[in-house]
């Protein structure tokens, strides 16, 4: 008996032993199909990463003893602390985003040099399109900067160069739709996983993007700011700009049922709301400010998420998409701010998986400063406003955070978000922050109630796939059917941006004569819909005016380019040298509101653009990019503008800024 009592004893022991776990089964932070994480480690099936140190983790990274990082963070989950320390040792890019995350504060001065040759690198040809011009995060990590140092001299430049990039995008991105922004967001780097397979260059350029809206919104606000440090007169128009973009946002983007930003308005002449959710855009909402507390509350509890992570978009566009460091970080901050503990362990846990064997500089420093500590940076002081969750329990501890003339320990006792005690070298301070006047060598206590953070289970699912585009065959001008007809679909049939009825039925019958542009969405469920189709478009002759090139004098026809002469004599060569500025009239019936766009051939490898005065006052710059190599004479759209027209004869001219185009024709539509 006894032999038997040994035997089953040791057979148990080399089980729990043989799985490579301690004997003792230990809590995870975080657990899904693909990995679990735990306070010392993280498994991936049958591979294992242990952190022996904050300087080891078994078969993905050591660092040389030789090495230093600071500042250095210490805690209860060996893991936490040697993510930490290789993220501190590897060589960030100082992008804006990195810089915003961490690097403002922890390396401010490498940080204003990197974002002045940013902001300083010569013009490519193409930057006008078919990305946004402003560059997303600059005026988030300018601020940062400034607020990190209090430099002045910083302070001024960096306000003029923002300046001259929120002037730049007025200028050549403004949106068929009063107030918003146009252009694909800088951070897109695969159309095919973020715009629908129809969309071209100029559809995707002609978008009504969340994240480009958002970053105007914010660097206006941010313009502001700047310019009320610097007692400047512009603070107040800054302020109202961007409050009137903020509005426009939450008014035109925010999907009320589902509490959270779509990913753009896009589509021709009535642009439709995207029923995709564009993640790092609802995270860029609750970082700025964009969206209200209540709204910044909702999107982190009710986010459908993958059991892995924060997905980029929801619903997907395919069930492989990777997760992104980058995202998990901001929603990690994002989460804290809000203080919803399980939304930053599922983040935490999601980053410190994908950074533990690749590259995440400034990602998890992130999480902890900005998230655990609540550290924010103003240009009064260092506030704190911790979020610790009961995943992350015991003392932890931020050694040698370097803020202007002074060195810090923080350490944090406790879990929850009240703060029970502050101490500045043990000496109570209420305002829970350190002033700029701040030097020397400190010690920051914070001492955490333990309070429960109470909050709803996250909606955590399997990843849903957008519905596939609807194959459309229209028998007439108001007559469709869907070939591709889905039985478990419903179709959202949207006339002029709003949506008229959803169907059934594979054909449908438009009840509607004047201009229309039709889109069909296929509709899974209410959390769950795919995008249109080429948007039909409908315009009655009696709404279309068409001013051909060969109407106009005078003339130059491009035999330079096109051989044929009577082909040539249809278009007409705008250059550096020749028609620099040309004019036309517009004889039209009514007074109102008109879309204009010319139709044109571009040859060239670089965006060309031509400023649009209207009875003799700028009303907008238009984009002429390039389509296809030495082929002039194909003829495109240019971006649309819209523009109001007086009854009778109207005065349109073209003014050259730069590139060669030809000329074919000016198409008016009236709204």
């Amino acid at each position: 008996m006894r032999c038997l009592t040994y035997i089953f004893m040791t057979l148990v022991l080399i089980l729990a032993t043989g799985c490579g776990h301690d004997y003792v089964e230990k809590e995870s932070i975080h657990t899904c199909s693909e990995y679990e994480v735990y306070n010392d480690s993280i498994v991936r099936g049958e591979k294992i990463h242990t952190a022996l140190s904050p300087t080891e983790i078994t078969g993905a990274w050591r660092m040389p003893d030789t090495t230093k990082v600071t500042p250095a963070y210490s805690s209860s989950q060996m893991m936490a602390d040697a993510i930490f320390t290789k993220a501190m040792s590897e060589t960030p890019a100082f992008t804006p985003l990195e810089i915003y995350l961490s690097l403002g504060m922890l390396r401010p001065e490498e940080s204003i040099k990197a974002l002045r040759e940013i902001a300083n690198r010569p013009i490519p040809d193409n930057e006008d399109f078919p990305c946004s011009t402003l560059t997303p995060y600059w005026a988030l990590a300018a601020w940062e900067t400034y607020c990190a140092t209090g430099s002045k001299q910083w302070l001024k430049e960096a306000y003029n160069l923002l300046g001259k990039m929120l002037s730049r995008q007025r200028k050549l991105t403004p949106s068929q739709l009063q107030g918003f922004m146009c252009g694909m967001p800088q951070g897109v780097t695969d159309p095919a996983s973020f715009y629908p397979e129809w969309m071209d260059d100029m559809a995707r350029f002609e978008t009504i993007a969340t994240s480009v809206n958002i970053t105007r919104a914010n660097s206006l606000s941010i313009a502001s700011m700047m310019a009320a440090e610097l007692r400047l007169y512009a603070e107040r128009e800054l302020h109202t700009e961007a409050s009137r973009l903020r509005n426009l946002i939450n008014d035109r983007l925010w999907f009320p049922d589902l509490q959270r930003y779509s990913q753009y308005l896009y589509g021709s002449f009535y642009p439709i709301v995207s029923p995709v959710s564009d993640n790092e855009a609802n995270a860029l909402a609750i970082l700025t400010g964009i969206a209200t507390p209540e709204m910044s509350e909702a999107i982190v509890a009710s986010l459908p998420y993958s059991p892995c992570g924060i997905p980029s978009t929801v619903p997907a566009f395919r069930p492989d998409t990777p997760l992104t460091p980058e995202l998990q970080a901001l929603f990690a901050v994002s989460a804290a701010k809000v203080r919803n503990p399980l939304a930053f362990t599922l983040a935490s846990a999601s980053l410190w998986n994908l950074s533990v064997s690749t590259p995440a500089p400034a990602l998890w420093p992130a999480a902890v400063l900005k998230g655990m500590f609540g550290i924010s940076l103003s240009p009064t002081g260092m506030t704190f406003s911790p979020m610790v969750p009961t995943a992350f329990p015991g003392e932890k501890r931020i050694k040698g955070l370097r803020y202007r003339n002074a060195t810090l320990d923080v350490n944090i006792l406790g879990t929850g978000d009240r703060v029970a005690s502050f101490k500045l070298d043990s000496v109570s301070i209420d305002n829970h922050s350190v002033g700029t006047d701040i030097s020397g060598h400190h010690t920051v206590t914070i001492t955490l109630s333990g309070n429960d953070l109470n909050c709803k289970p996250l909606k955590i699912e399997e990843t849903k796939i957008i519905p596939a585009l609807p194959a459309v065959n229209w028998s007439s001008p108001f007559d469709f059917t869907i070939t591709n007809f889905d039985r478990r679909l419903r179709y959202g049939v949207y006339i002029n941006g709003v949506m008229e009825e959803a169907i059934s039925s594979d054909h449908y019958s438009v009840r509607q004569t004047g201009l229309t542009v039709t889109d069909i969405v296929p509709m899974l469920s209410a959390d769950c819909a795919g995008y249109t189709p080429k948007p039909h478009v409908y315009i009655p002759p009696a709404n279309l005016i068409t001013i051909p090139a060969s109407s106009i004098t005078p003339r130059r026809p491009p035999r330079h380019f096109i051989k044929d002469p009577a082909t040539a004599t249809n278009y007409i060569e705008l250059a550096a040298r020749h028609n620099t500025r040309i004019t036309c009239y517009a004889n039209v019936p009514d007074e109102g509101d008109y879309l204009i766009t010319i139709g044109y051939s571009n040859g060239t490898d670089r965006c060309a653009l031509r400023t649009l005065d209207v009875n003799n006052r700028y009303a907008a710059t238009l984009l002429f990019p390039p389509r296809k190599a030495l082929d002039w004479i194909s003829v495109y759209p240019s971006t649309t503008a819209e523009i109001h027209l007086k009854a009778g004869v109207n005065k349109l001219a073209l003014t050259y800024i730069q590139g060669t185009i030809l000329f074919n024709r000016l198409t008016l539509i009236k709204r």
